[in-house]
């Protein structure tokens, strides 16, 4: 029976393996090859040219403006940037909108307009963007004028100290949708009773969320860390239609430079170490994750 079993299993887990293997891996293989061969001749092997070229490249990480403190700093930077900014408001905003929501269980409309960012393709939002951050026109800039903070009451994406900034907002409110979905998912799985329990010992509203549903909540979180790290990373869509890496590289990331570097400049072993710069990146927090998950 056991045996029987194992390959029933392997007949169906076998589609999904053999898409996995040619579609994934094999293409990882070949990107990762090719980072350690010559620009102009795939056949040649130059070691760690491309990787070297790369780090003293100024559109990949630029050395004097993070001294001065000015952009741009380059992909890299920025693409670090993104995620120091992006994770933790992302994270809060889709958790706190799980928490209201979780309150509000007949609203499916509110539900779907916070996903609805989730849903618009990543060009659209990137032209729309732009409208958002004009000073003429723009919402989001003509509240600053409001309120009466002159210096962000202006064309954010025409400014190196606000493009990338208005990207990474954009993209919150995007992946906020996600993150919300996650931890809703999380809560409705809480059972009633710990709750409950929690309750009739004295534990107020604050106590509960600390003490019994944060803790609940750590797989869903690791999940949310690992997939925002990865769309941070590859963000490239709306870069691509709203600045183009502008002004002036300020917002430029390492997806678009990947893009660049491939298919606009036919450098595809700088583009494939970019790729493999990425993939590493986004390894660490994946490996702890599988970690934390394998321990439990």
């Amino acid at each position: 029976m056991k045996k029987k079993l194992r390959v029933e299993t392997l007949v169906f887990i076998l589609p999904a393996l053999l898409i996995i293997f040619f579609f994934m891996f094999l293409p990882m293989v070949e990107s990762f090859t090719a980072s350690f061969h010559s620009n102009t001749d795939a056949s040649k092997f130059v070691g760690l040219k491309n990787y070297i070229e790369l780090f003293k490249d100024p559109v990949f990480i630029n050395f004097e403006s993070i001294k001065v403190g000015k952009q741009p700093y380059g992909a890299l930077i920025n693409s670090i940037i993104w995620i120091v900014i992006h994770l933790p408001l992302s994270m809060f905003l889709g958790l706190m909108c799980a928490l209201i929501m979780i309150r509000l269980p007949r609203v499916h409309f509110l539900r779907s307009m916070i996903f609805l960012g989730m849903v618009i393709p990543g060009v659209i939002t990137g032209v729309v963007t732009q409208f958002l951050f004009e000073k003429s026109s723009g919402m989001v800039s003509n509240f600053f004028g409001m309120i009466g903070v002159v210096s962000l009451y202006k064309s954010w994406f025409a400014y190196a100290d606000t493009a990338l900034l208005a990207l990474i907002l954009t993209s919150v409110w995007v992946w906020t949708g996600y993150s919300m979905i996650v931890f809703l998912s999380a809560l409705s799985a809480i059972p009633d009773s710990f709750i409950e329990a929690a309750v009739l010992d004295g534990a107020n509203i604050f106590q509960v969320f600390w003490f019994i549903k944060l803790p609940l909540l750590k797989n869903s979180i690791s999940t949310v860390v690992v997939m925002s790290i990865i769309n941070e990373l590859t963000s490239f869509d709306i870069v691509y239609s709203s600045t183009y890496g502008g002004p002036g590289g300020a917002s430029n990331v390492l997806g678009l430079q990947m893009y660049l570097e491939s298919f606009r400049y036919s450098n595809f072993g700088t583009g494939a170490a970019i790729a493999t710069v990425m993939t590493l990146i986004a390894t660490i927090p994946i490996y702890f994750n599988v970690r934390n998950t394998v321990k439990k």
